[in-house]
């Protein structure tokens, strides 16, 4: 295993990305008593039909919510606000996933020490965030483990998901494609991913894999409804080729 990577702040970015809202502290409620500043990162896309539960999941365990509002062309960003988060928009054309998390990341105020990040397509299950928050002690990374439940996943992501897992192995993160996880800020640093669509998670396994981390790996249920997937197989089969080769020893 390699030596630390150095630890620091979160940078800036470039100065002509977003700046978040006014008031946007990064601190919890005292829903499970004392703990750390934490906050809630939700990467949408019109996501209109499931970002308000969401939302409201989120808010009802304690947590503030910020959503980066990817270009929406439907009315994701209002009904994010009125359950409760601060949205962070980003303007059109479509960023990606990885990019918008980028942005956020960029801009994470200073006193979040703790980041979630869930998907708002309802996949995740608000509810199980205390089991994450539980487990953090010991963790830098805690990270959600759908193949306890792999039945209900579908096949074609299940399959992948366990190939793109195997070969991200020395991570210690067994289900490496999950993006539900709760992250150490002290940990993270002022990493930044370097992708555009749906490489975070394959960046952020890259990064635990050569720097010391203790990973938590956390079961959660494979949930999915009748969603169309926005995965493009080749461009990001190509992506994922990228980033291995980025992060190669």
């Amino acid at each position: 295993m390699s030596a630390p990577s150095s630890i620091g702040s979160i940078s800036s970015g470039p100065s002509d990305l977003p700046e978040f809202p006014e008031g946007l502290s990064g601190s919890p409620t005292d829903a499970f008593g004392a703990k750390a500043p934490a906050r809630v990162f939700i990467p949408a896309r019109n996501e209109a039909a499931s970002i308000g539960a969401v939302v409201a999941g989120c808010r009802k365990a304690g947590f503030s919510v910020t959503v980066i509002d990817d270009a929406s062309s439907d009315t994701s960003a209002l009904l994010a606000r009125q359950a409760g988060a601060e949205v962070l928009p980003l303007d059109g054309p479509h960023h990606g996933k990885t990019s918008a998390l980028r942005h956020a990341l960029s801009r994470l105020p200073e006193s979040t020490e703790w980041i979630f990040l869930l998907d708002g397509d309802g996949q995740h299950d608000p509810a199980d965030l205390e089991r994450f928050w539980d487990a953090r002690s010991d963790a830098d990374l805690v990270v959600g483990n759908r193949f306890s439940d792999a039945a209900h996943m579908p096949l074609l992501r299940r399959w992948t998901n366990r190939v793109m897992s195997a070969v991200l192995r020395r991570s210690g993160i067994l289900d490496s494609q999950c993006g539900f996880r709760l992250v150490r800020r002290a940990w993270l640093g002022s990493w930044l991913p370097a992708g555009h669509h749906f490489e975070f998670e394959s960046e952020m396994a890259l990064v635990a894999a050569a720097r010391p981390t203790r990973v938590v790996n956390l079961p959660i249920a494979a949930t999915y409804a009748l969603e169309k997937s926005r995965i493009v197989p080749l461009r990001d089969a190509l992506n994922f080729l990228r980033c291995l080769f980025r992060h190669r020893p």
